[in-house]
């Protein structure tokens, strides 16, 4: 085994310099009767529409980097079966273009990226903090290529009506908003409301939601450390920090305070239609929801008129510490899986795609932000993909073992404290327990 590893490791060594050879213009990648670094066509899955996919391989190859993909779509609610099926029975493709919950939730599957071929530093300098969720102590478990950070979507014409300027910009300030906002009619049913939150079955990403104001606050949900202590070979240390501090339990409060009708802050409740819809129908002023939602948004309401702004963040006064500015992001990367028999050339294709040009087009032509810093950097003129480039620099995540268990266990806090089956407190405490026995 330590052969076949070392062996590898210089493949890797020396497939580097031919990738950084790549990128200085010494190599081609295609280009006809120029010296190719990737030999052969990678079969590669993902959920981006093949018509979609295909007009981002034209444009990468009209900006000189012709990429020999053979690309089949998934649906984003098969995707991880259909993957774990096809590696059972000895198929399946060469590279996953998927996001990180996939990809750690899968990661005994996936062949890392060793550190002689993408030395730490080297993934830090290129890529945003978010996408470290991807670091392993055998090395990367994918090149990152873009992100979908969650955004604060806001109904101008709503807030217009009230007499409210701008959408808020910290928590404190939101809670204010329902006052304002929230319109009930004679029977005490929601007719307007100001922000979803408060529930879990129709708030379409309580889970990210709850985890950016846990984060805002320090706490980090889950790390990850390298343990060297077992021997030669690192291992990966988890420790599940949830209920180490009060930010957890403060946050499940602050969110299930707008499911009571009893206090001033009531905005949302069981009977209200998913949170996304009823934003896109005109009776949501705020809805909290990830970069991709845009073009759902535009497409079933071309008259909505909205904007887009950055997350709510905890100020200094109101954390229990230092307060980070923050939001949630899920990171979109390229993994290589272990029994692709062109490790090489999948790598290839994953370095062109991650750290050429093709990066730049893969955001552009989705509306998502870009993973690398020196993208970000650049900017872009367009509103709200500004909004979407600054959420991706300030975007974080954790490590998350399984995204369907763990959201049922977020699930489960919440509504136990809705339903006054336990305080905030003991409702973290259980989730502690239950993510701990996941590690």
């Amino acid at each position: 085994m330590k052969n076949f590893q070392t062996i590898l490791m210089i493949v890797f060594g020396v497939f580097i310099v031919g990738a950084v050879m790549v990128f200085s213009g010494v190599i081609k990648v295609g280009g006809g009767s120029n010296t190719q670094v990737q030999t052969v066509e990678v079969s590669m899955w993902g959920s981006i529409p093949s018509n979609q996919f295909s007009a981002i391989m034209r444009a990468s190859a009209e900006a000189g980097e012709k990429l020999d993909i053979n690309y089949t779509e998934k649906e984003v609610a098969t995707f991880e079966n259909e993957l774990v099926n096809a590696l059972a029975s000895g198929k399946g493709p060469d590279l996953i273009l998927a996001p990180h919950t996939l990809l750690l939730h899968q990661a005994d599957k996936l062949y890392p990226i060793p550190v002689t071929a993408l030395p730490e530093r080297t993934f830090k300098d290129n890529f945003v903090q978010g996408s470290e969720v991807l670091m392993r102590a055998a090395g990367t478990l994918g090149l990152p290529v873009y992100t979908d950070p969650l955004v604060m979507y806001w109904n101008r014409d709503m807030l217009t009506r009230a007499g409210i300027a701008t959408p808020p910009t910290s928590w404190i300030e939101l809670q204010r908003y329902p006052e304002k906002l929230t319109k009930v009619d004679s029977s005490g049913a929601i007719t307007s409301a100001a922000v979803a939150m408060g529930g879990t079955t129709n708030v379409t990403h309580f889970k990210e939601i709850l985890s950016t104001q846990i984060m805002q606050t320090g706490d980090p949900i889950v790390t990850r450390a390298t343990d060297t202590s077992s021997g030669d070979e690192a291992k990966d240390a988890y420790t599940v920090k949830l209920a180490s501090t009060g930010a957890a339990p403060s946050a499940l409060r602050y969110y299930g305070e707008f499911g009571n009708p009893a206090l001033p802050k009531y905005s949302w409740n069981s009977a209200k239609k998913n949170s996304l819809d009823e934003f896109i129908a005109g009776n949501l002023a705020i809805y909290f929801g990830l970069a991709r939602d845009l073009p759902t948004i535009r497409e079933r309401n071309p008259h909505l008129d909205f904007d887009v702004a950055l997350m709510p963040q905890v100020t200094p006064s109101s954390a229990s510490g230092q307060a980070t500015k923050l939001t949630y992001t899920d990171v979109y990367a390229l993994a290589m899986l272990k029994n692709s028999p062109h490790i090489k050339d999948a790598f290839a294709v994953a370095y062109a795609a991650a750290l050429g040009k093709t990066a730049n087009i893969f955001s552009v032509r989705l509306g998502l932000s870009p993973a690398r810093r020196d993208l970000l950097g650049a900017g872009n003129v367009d509103p709200i993909l500004t909004v979407f480039y600054n959420s991706a620099i300030i975007g974080k995540t954790w490590p998350d073992p399984s995204d369907v268990v763990t959201r049922n266990i977020f699930s489960s806090m919440v509504e136990s404290v809705m339903i006054g089956k336990s305080t905030p407190e003991e409702a973290v405490s259980v989730a502690d327990t239950q993510l701990r026995n996941l590690f």
